[in-house]
């Protein structure tokens, strides 16, 4: 156990890995020369009025009552807060004691008791606001385009799902080693999340609070990037957006996690400001682009990503960082239409994709942002994938999850999540596999051009051609999707994994 701590000016040491293994590097000499105080204005506002002890309950819903800076109070958790002497004031900590009682929580986090739907980990508020604090200063840190090398393993969407994320790190356990510590990860966005309120209240029956556990994908992966800055990329997706997460469910999740109106409130606007701050694009082994949504014919450049300006309260005001949270490709498209599915951002052609990878010198684009029934596809001539993590994401679509693996070599593979029966009650096992099978049969996962508007497109191309006498002609008739395929050299494993 660790007492938990109150935080200073500690510096954020990184880890690197040795021999396939993350080991935590020893903290940097001190500078010769002093470096500037680094400014930390409180996320969330203490709440007002005398702070008083907090009640075992209160730790379990999270609601704990005590704002000041100060150690928690003996609390009886069986958690294992350290307690200590009502009344005294915390000391200054150490480096040590502060990243030994984050590497704590993480372990106390995947226990399996919390990988189970409804399983709440007793987060205590103040550790919440010394968390934001601390991996706000590493996004802060880092361009709007990150960078990291191979090998890594690629997430995609989790909306809350924390049983599935639990399972991805149980992938890559070795030796006894945690699988979080044996390699790179980057995570595409979309941690939170799961239907709009009155979607959850009419599915509540089916889904058993799959999906309700927002705030432990978000704290797992944010304590893990403290601690790790180098070796977890995290990404924002159109989910870390507070007009979206307020309407699909974390708003809601907070209301019922913190039940004081006020504190949740608090709790929910600090995330929020957290995630304005968060980095949009990743490039990997240098040729490599990640992102959450998609790319656009604005991006001409790797520049117009890193110039970016952050933090970003309004997406909509950038349209390249819309764009990047929010396109869709569209199967038999040339060139870009508005995206009036979604309401926001275009979708995008092959053609785009072929000129953006031309302009940026990249191989491979992989993002997330769409649900597929296998876990991942690919798109155009397997230039683009998408990755999806969330298995058994609808209660009536038994998708598989799936991550990508990037190898030294620059190799990519899958390993897919077979749904567990629990994921969907309502089947049994054969059946359920069979349900897969038959909605994955016409379910690509991508929107596809309709016959009428790829007539409409070839006939006004076709005109266009006619009166200049010059130029291409555009449209045709649509792309037949492709079926999913695995390319050569793409290898794909399959898991089914208990918790």
């Amino acid at each position: 156990n660790y007492p938990s701590p109150f935080l200073s000016t500690h510096s954020v040491h990184h880890s690197s890995i040795r021999g396939g293994h993350l080991s935590m590097a020893s903290p940097p000499p001190p500078s010769s020369t002093p470096s500037p105080p680094v400014p930390s204005p409180a996320l969330v506002p203490p709440a007002s009025g005398p702070s008083s002890s907090a009640s075992k309950e209160d730790i379990e819903k999270g609601t704990d009552k005590d704002d000041d800076a100060s150690l928690p109070r003996s609390t009886g958790s069986r958690e294992g807060f350290n307690s200590r002497p009502r009344g005294k004031r915390s000391k200054t900590i150490s480096e040590n004691e502060m990243f030994g009682y984050f590497r704590g929580l993480v372990k106390k986090m995947l226990n399996k008791k919390y990988a189970t739907a409804g399983g709440y980990f007793p987060f205590k508020y103040t550790d919440i606001k010394i968390v934001l604090k601390m991996v706000k200063r590493c996004f802060e840190s880092e361009p709007t385009m990150v960078e990291c090398k191979v090998p890594v393993v690629i997430i995609g969407d989790l909306h809350g799902q924390f049983g599935d994320l639990s399972r991805i790190f149980d992938m890559f356990i070795e030796d006894g080693t945690p699988g979080y510590l044996n390699t790179r990860y980057v995570f595409l966005g979309d941690y939170v999340d799961r239907f709009k309120e009155i979607d959850l209240i009419l599915s509540i029956t089916h889904i058993h609070f799959r999906g309700r556990q927002s705030l432990e994908i978000i704290m797992m992966v944010f304590l893990l990037k403290v601690l790790h800055p180098t070796e977890f990329m995290l990404l924002r997706g159109n989910h870390e957006c507070r007009a979206i997460n307020k309407a699909y469910g974390f708003a809601a999740e907070m209301r019922e996690r913190f039940l004081d109106p006020k504190r949740s409130l608090q709790i929910f606007d600090a995330f929020n400001n957290v995630f304005t701050h968060m980095p949009l694009a990743c490039l990997v082994g240098g040729n490599i682009l990640c992102m959450h949504g998609g790319i656009s014919s604005k991006i001409t450049s790797r520049e117009d990503i890193l110039k970016i300006k952050r933090p970003i309260k309004d997406v909509s005001e950038i349209p390249i960082a819309t764009d990047l949270l929010w396109a869709d490709p569209m199967i038999g498209l040339k060139g870009e239409i508005p995206n009036k599915v979604r309401g926001v951002s275009v979708y995008f052609g092959e053609d785009v994709l072929d000129q953006v990878m031309k302009n940026l010198n990249l191989k491979l684009v992989v993002r997330g942002h769409q649900m597929m029934m296998n876990g991942f596809n690919f798109y155009g001539r397997n230039q683009m994938a998408t990755v999806f993590s969330a298995a058994a994401y609808y209660p009536d679509k038994p998708n598989r999850g799936s991550v990508m693996v990037v190898k030294n070599d620059g190799r990519i593979g899958f390993r897919v999540i077979i749904p567990l029966a629990s994921d969907h009650p309502a089947s049994k096992s054969k059946v359920f596999r069979g349900d897969h099978d038959v909605a994955n049969d016409f379910d690509t996962g991508y929107v596809k051009v309709a016959p009428h508007v790829a007539a409409a497109k070839a006939a006004a191309a076709a005109r266009k051609q006619k009166e200049s006498k010059e130029g291409e002609g555009g449209g045709g008739a649509p792309i037949a999707p492709s079926a999913e395929i695995v390319p050569p050299g793409v290898t794909v494993e399959v898991v089914k994994k208990e918790r």
